[in-house]
């Protein structure tokens, strides 16, 4: 299949970034996949307690009903679409798409979103023309590594994944108190921003074209929000929100940290 067929089809769509590359390495059933990034900056916000990825819609369910789109207009036979989904590595993908290029905080980085962006992708049986994985890091300052309130980022491209704040926020159970202290001191609920706010890489970036990402937006989340909800209800107002997929009382038990510390002052 000609590569612009895609190209032209995912530009009606909004999707202006679009890659190719051999699917070999990550399912031997199918020949090729077509990856897209979807990006989702939309600013900061005074008082946000919950990560910027949460902020709109959920993006598992948009992304797919975009891709689902595309496979459609192209004429797709026998494909299977991913975000943040199944067992293969998104950001591999990405990075051999030629969709951006690894940071030391383990993200991947595009020259226009920065690491403000989804990884969707196809894997198909189409041939495609590849393209060139981008040979290049980023600047490698250090700033992502000191920042980080948990010491999670080891600095060589990968990161302690148990130890991330943004993990811990969406660790069922009991938490440590170093844990607990974690998200008190960060007041934050739910993810985590503070590696991707400090990158240099995100100055300026662009804010997202995607209307399901700029509009109706939830960037901060109380215990009366929630606390009066059943979890049938709470279901019914933020199913269709990323940050529901723990459920109620994780979001819950983070909130009472911070009031707790709130009340203790």
């Amino acid at each position: 299949m000609d590569n612009k067929k895609v190209l032209d089809a995912a530009k009606k769509l909004g999707i202006e970034k679009i890659g190719f590359c051999p699917a070999k390495d990550f399912d031997e059933s199918s020949k090729s996949i077509i990856a897209a990034a979807f990006p989702y900056y939309t600013g900061t916000f005074d008082g946000a307690n919950i990560s910027k990825y949460c902020f709109a819609f959920d993006y598992h369910k948009v992304i797919h009903s975009v891709l689902e789109a595309l496979a459609q207009n192209i004429g797709l036979k026998n494909y299977k679409i991913f975000c943040d989904t199944g067992k293969n590595d998104d950001r591999k993908i990405a990075k051999m798409c030629g969709l951006g290029f690894y940071g030391l905080n383990s993200l991947i980085i595009n020259e226009d979103y920065g690491s403000y962006f989804f990884i969707g992708h196809i894997f198909c049986n189409e041939a495609f023309k590849y393209s060139s994985a981008l040979d290049k890091t980023c600047k490698k300052c250090g700033a992502c590594k000191k920042k980080c309130p948990a010491g999670a980022i080891n600095g060589d491209f990968t990161i302690d994944a148990e130890k991330c704040l943004s993990a811990v926020t969406q660790k069922k159970g009991s938490l440590t108190d170093g844990e607990i202290k974690l998200i008190t001191d960060n007041n934050t609920v739910f993810g985590c921003d503070i590696c991707q706010d400090i990158c240099p890489h995100n100055k300026n970036v662009k804010k997202t074209n995607i209307e399901e990402f700029s509009n109706n937006l939830i960037t901060h989340l109380s215990l009366d929000d929630i606390s009066e909800l059943s979890n049938k209800e709470f279901k019914k107002k933020y199913g269709c929100r990323a940050f529901s997929w723990r459920g109620k009382k994780v979001l819950e038990r983070n909130l009472e940290y911070i009031k707790n510390k709130e009340n203790k002052k």
